[in-house]
């Protein structure tokens, strides 16, 4: 019995935590942009990447293939980076709890 609610408890957290995550990353981003520094750099990348985009149109023409197995790695790894992350806070907040 205990094990299912701890159980339901861990899902519970999860949840929570990934809002708690995805909140944070948006507010942070939101607060940042209020800083002329950072708009600036964010100015900047946008330029670049205006530079970039070209050269990338021509590669996806050619091998698109490629281009969409690197898109799908790269949001495989921020997945994973995410969930190492949720398993951490998670970890921290069952070690406080049981420490009590």
């Amino acid at each position: 019995m205990k094990e299912q609610v701890y159980k339901a408890e861990k899902f519970a957290n999860r949840d929570f935590i990934k809002g708690i995550t995805i909140g944070t990353i948006i507010g942070g981003v939101a607060i940042s942009m209020l800083n002329l520094g950072t708009r600036t750099k964010v100015n900047k990348l946008t330029k670049d990447i205006k530079k970039v985009t070209p050269n990338k149109t021509v590669k996806l023409q050619n091998n698109p293939s490629e281009i969409k197995g690197n898109c799908v790695n790269g949001i495989k790894m921020i997945f994973s980076a995410v969930e190492a992350l949720n398993n951490t806070i998670e970890k921290a907040i069952v070690n406080q709890r049981t420490s009590k």
